[in-house]
Parts: structure tokens; sequence; C-alpha cells
């Protein structure tokens, strides 16, 4: 393994820090763009008649490859009906769904990182604490690029932290059916984080 000097390069929502040629870590840093780690994202209504009891990780071909006028969340639902055979000339994603969440809970993932062949991606999911007026359900389809990988097998791990919170950014208050406002006083739930995982191979490319 040939390792090379470290570099840390400062984006306004993003830090970039690459280990060694196969090692990198970007992550969240900007609290205001907590999205900004989002290759692609969509918010999936209750009341579109698609329910989501439980997360759902996969893994995905570049988004560029995605029908124009198709959703990422039918895109997803597609791609579970076939093989997905990726090389190392490709960008490899990740597409996350979650369970089924109200309209004041927010998803946001807080970094992603590689270490070798294992892949690692930390999401926050924060439960609104405060009163309702009205509300509908919702879930969250987020994608995330992982970039090209060299050939080999790999471990993706997506972990979700639970976190609770009463007050939003700005004035504090909920605003419902725009999810465009963020948590100020999130916390840690009492409740042990979950994961999901899943295996892929990178194939070497013929040319």
């Amino acid at each position: 393994m040939r390792t090379i000097s470290a570099l840390i390069i400062v984006a306004p929502a993003l830090v970039s820090l690459p280990l060694f040629a196969e090692d990198w870590t970007k992550e969240s840093k900007d609290r205001a763009q907590r999205a900004a780690l989002h290759g692609s994202a969509q918010q999936v209504r209750g009341d579109s008649g698609k329910w989501n009891d439980a997360p759902l990780l996969q893994h995905a071909p570049p988004i560029g490859q995605k029908p124009a006028k198709m959703s990422l969340d039918a895109w997803a639902d597609q791609l579970l009906k076939r093989k997905v055979d990726l090389t190392d000339k490709d960008d490899h994603w990740l597409i996350f769904r979650t369970e089924q969440l109200d309209d004041n809970d927010r998803v946001w993932v807080e970094r992603i990182e590689r270490r070798g062949q294992k892949i690692t991606v930390v999401a926050n999911q924060a439960k609104w604490q405060g009163k309702y007026f009205r509300n509908f359900t919702y879930y969250q389809v987020i994608g995330v690029n992982l970039g090209k990988l060299e050939p080999g097998n790999y471990e993706a791990k997506w972990l979700i932290q639970p976190l609770v919170f009463a007050r939003f950014d700005g004035d504090g208050k909920a605003q419902n059916n725009k999810q465009t406002n963020w948590p100020k006083d999130e916390r840690a739930a009492p409740k042990k984080p979950a994961e999901l995982r899943l295996t892929f191979t990178v194939i070497k490319s013929a040319r």
C-alpha cells in the first residue's frame, strides 16, 4: 500500500480528508446545509399511495442512468428487479430509503467514509418532539455518490443515528409541508443506532 501525504480540502459545506490512495472521508460541517452530501433526494408522501415500513439500502448505478422523467424512488424500485453490474469505470451510488416518518422529522447524511473495501455512511434521523396541529407522513429517499472504486468485493454499512428535537432553526416553529428547515436542539435519543449492510462487487472494466 503506497502512502500519500495527508491533504485537507475545505469547502463551504464539506471537508474531505484523504488518508491513503483508497481511503477518504467526506463530512458535512455546515449546519445550515446538512443535505450537502445528498447527491440526490426525494420525499415520498404517504398520501401518494406509497408506504415504507422499514428502511432499505441498495447499491445503484450512476444517477445519470436514471430516465429524466423518472423519480429517484421509482428508479430504485426498478433497480431492485434486476442485477446491477458495475465496473471500476463507473461511479457507484448507494440509495437509502427511510421508514415512514412524520412530516416534521428530518434525516440527513453526516459523514461518508471509505476504509479499504469498507464503506460507512453515517446518517442522522431526528424525530420531532413538539406539538402537532396537522401532519402527514412521508419517507425520505437519499442517494449518495461513492465515486469510482477499484475492482473487488465491498461491504457498505449505513448507520442510522436516532435523535430527538423540539425546535427548528429560525423562529423554532415547524413549517408543515416544506421540509426546508433543520432541527435546532437535536440530541441523542435513548435507543441504539440501527444498521443496514450490503455487499457488492466492482468488476474490472474490459476497456
